[in-house]
């Protein structure tokens, strides 16, 4: 298994703030850690959007007269288990997933879409993207190692979107991908900070999120990631840092000249994709006092992804292919700074950052490096385990 992007589990000390976080977020009490009650949160189930433009569409391309690909027509889908929402999809291509409902409160969803000659395969969300929860003393006096599953949830350090979006290939795509291009989206994550933000302030949580995307070459064809995480962890105090896969989609294609007309299918299906609001009701009852605020939160996420998939799909967009269309094509995001740390390297240190954007010159000479809550940055060994288990280090890169 893949560490940190596999399943994932989570724990705080006791806080009646923190009680029963939405469908999103599960409590239960651990009365094995330290020998006292503690409160192990579960992120459960990362939607993906939530309005559609609620029509069908037809979309057009032109891959390089590719049969049956340079035109398709969309049709309506509803998700068969519990009608929690519908989604359009290609005419006449294999569709397969749904929600799968392990207990009231833990709801995950998970979407397929084939072509009809098996070429390309779009995806939407993944059963086996479990909760996770960072390594610090309670897990370490738990006996519990990162990598370990424990009640359902990953004992991993966070990461970003674009480090969950380079690292899911490998785990669940094909063999030996090769990361063509990747990055942050920048704009949609700023964005996505803010409201996630003022939501977890409601909750008393300090909570973060990133957008990433990957391109990628692999043995059997050619594809793309797209993942948002959130981070969150108390306030005020000590406790639990948890965090989620909040939404994941993308593809593999067989034939690497149809990637482009794949992303602008993945595009249009996800500006399509609109949740039942009676089911959404359901299970926001369920949940408990909490359940609006996380649905503000998980609502935000997907405003992101949708408004992100419009755009591209509005302008034609490959995301980073070439293609004959003639329009502004946006590219994956690249650090400008590129150059300028191979030219650091050149003289004997580098520079590295976190996912806040935070920067540090170090010495080629270190390893790893690990940034702490404040600001404090140290060397890290070639076993890129942090210097100790306090939970309050993140590594820059």
């Amino acid at each position: 298994m893949l560490e940190g992007v596999g399943p994932g589990p989570v724990e705080r000390q006791p806080s009646t703030r923190f009680s029963r976080l939405g469908a999103w977020l599960r409590f239960k009490i651990w009365d094995r850690i330290l020998g006292r009650r503690a409160v192990v949160i579960q992120w459960r189930w990362g939607r993906v959007v939530v309005f559609a433009l609620g029509v069908s569409i037809v979309f057009a391309a032109s891959p390089a007269g590719k049969p049956g690909a340079d035109t398709v027509s969309f049709q309506t889908w509803r998700e068969p288990n519990e009608g929690a929402y519908t989604i359009e999809v290609p005419r006449g291509w294999q569709v397969s997933g749904g929600v799968r409902r392990q207990t009231p409160v833990d709801v995950r969803s998970a979407l397929s879409v084939a072509s009809a000659d098996g070429a390309i395969r779009i995806f939407i969300g993944d059963y086996d993207l479990l909760p996770r929860r960072e390594p610090d003393p309670a897990t370490r006096m738990a006996g519990l190692r990162e990598g370990q599953v424990f009640g359902g949830t990953l004992i991993a350090r966070y990461q970003s979107g674009v480090q969950v979006a380079q690292r899911y290939p490998a785990w669940k795509l094909c063999r030996q991908p090769r990361i063509t291009q990747s990055g942050i989206l920048q704009r949609e994550t700023q964005t996505l900070n803010a409201e996630v933000a003022r939501f977890g302030q409601s909750m008393a949580t300090a909570a973060r999120a990133s957008v990433g995307e990957a391109i990628f070459h692999c043995p059997e064809g050619e594809g793309f990631v797209m993942a948002t995480t959130v981070l969150a962890r108390p306030a005020h105090g000590s406790g639990a840092a948890v965090w989620t896969i909040y939404q994941l989609s993308g593809f593999l294609s067989r034939d690497p000249q149809q990637a482009y007309f794949a992303k602008y299918v993945l595009s249009a299906m996800l500006a399509s994709l609109k949740m039942d609001h009676e089911w959404e009701a359901r299970a926001a009852q369920a949940a408990g006092q909490y359940a609006n605020s996380m649905m503000q939160m998980s609502n935000a996420v997907t405003q992101a992804t949708i408004q992100h998939a419009r755009q591209q799909a509005a302008q034609g967009s490959a995301g980073g292919w070439n293609h004959p269309n003639t329009g502004d094509v946006p590219k994956v995001t690249h650090d400008p700074r590129v150059e300028e740390q191979r030219a650091i390297a050149n003289r004997g240190t580098r520079q590295v950052c976190d996912d806040l954007g935070t920067c540090k010159t170090i010495d080629n000479s270190w390893s790893r490096a690990w940034r702490d809550y404040s600001g404090n940055v140290v060397p890290g060994s070639a076993s890129g385990y942090p210097p100790d288990y306090s939970g309050q280090w993140t590594e820059m890169k």
